[in-house]
């Protein structure tokens, strides 16, 4: 999970909130707070920060509709606002497990979190909607609650590993439609060594295999010389890198130059993402990436024109 330290806006309506006893609970859903406009109104009336998803970003195409959303929408927590993420097959059942997903990963009884895992089984939603519309703005969520003192860390940090095990068992229960398909495109995914919240790593490869690419590295695999070794025996079209800590800039500008010094990686894409990405994109802007992607959102367009 990001551990987005800027604050930010409370979750929605039909998101956990705070009680008086310093635990997060779930306050009850309007099932009316379904449309567009309504989700719109709702996001600006709460006063989120201005979005950065996409203003650096230029190469992204946007559909007309997505310059007439407020500036105050974030995408982080309402993924569903961009036009191309709407298109996600199964976006609105997506979006309708996010209450029932919070509760089960904040409540002190497991239970839920394994009926969880089996309702998401049975939803055969894709991985790659479920990363976006569902786990991405949970974990956002979650990482608000934590900002805004809504919650302690030991709440989030269960959370946060329960979350991944139903990530990681997703992914590995689908392994094997995943190994039928075709690998044509491989992605080497790594994080610097302050990524220590691993849960965006597992949610973007999820979504990297879901949409038929091979995957390889992940949490385990730091900016270290067994990183270098295997972009040095495999091949691979994208180098993806988690950054930790904003400190770390320097680190990653290093390890980018080295990648591209080497010839035969010259083809190879970057881009870089995680928590510090997140919280400072302008600070990871000249470094040298191909892309800066401040959400799973932005891997998952990456992916879209790597694989046109």
């Amino acid at each position: 999970m990001a551990d987005d330290r800027n604050g930010g806006p409370p979750g929605r309506a039909d998101e956990p909130s705070s009680r008086g006893d310093g635990k997060s609970g779930l306050s009850k859903t309007d099932t009316r707070l379904t449309s567009l406009e309504q989700r719109i109104l709702e996001s600006a009336i709460r006063g989120a920060v201005p979005r950065i998803v996409g203003a650096s970003h230029t190469d992204i195409s946007m559909d007309p509709r997505a310059r007439e959303l407020p500036p105050e929408i974030d995408f982080h927590l309402h993924p569903e606002l961009d036009p191309k993420a709407r298109e996600l097959p199964g976006t609105e059942k997506a979006i309708g497990y996010r209450a029932a997903l919070t509760q089960a990963l904040v409540q002190a009884d497991p239970r839920g979190h394994r009926e969880m895992i089996e309702e998401l089984q049975r939803s055969d939603l894709p991985m790659h909607t479920l990363a976006i519309q569902l786990f991405s703005p949970v974990a956002a969520h979650l990482g608000r609650l934590w900002c805004n003192d809504e919650t302690d860390f030991i709440q989030v940090a269960v959370a946060s590993t329960r979350l991944g095990m139903i990530v990681n068992h997703l992914s590995q229960n689908r392994s094997q439609t995943i190994r039928d398909r075709q690998k044509a495109r491989r992605v080497l995914l790594a994080r610097t060594p302050g990524a220590l919240h691993t849960i965006g790593v597992s949610i973007v490869a999820s979504c990297f295999r879901d949409m038929g690419w091979d995957v390889d590295g992940g949490a385990d695999l730091e900016l270290d010389d067994s990183l270098y070794m295997r972009l040095s025996n495999s091949s691979y079209s994208l180098l993806g890198i988690s950054v930790g800590r904003v400190d770390e800039v320097d680190e990653c500008a290093a390890a980018i130059r080295r990648v591209q010094s080497n010839r035969s990686l010259s083809r190879m894409k970057i881009a870089i993402g995680g928590p510090a990405v997140m919280k400072n994109p302008r600070a990871f802007g000249g470094i040298g990436a191909d892309m800066v992607a401040k959400s799973a959102l932005e891997v998952m367009h990456l992916a879209d024109r790597m694989g046109a």
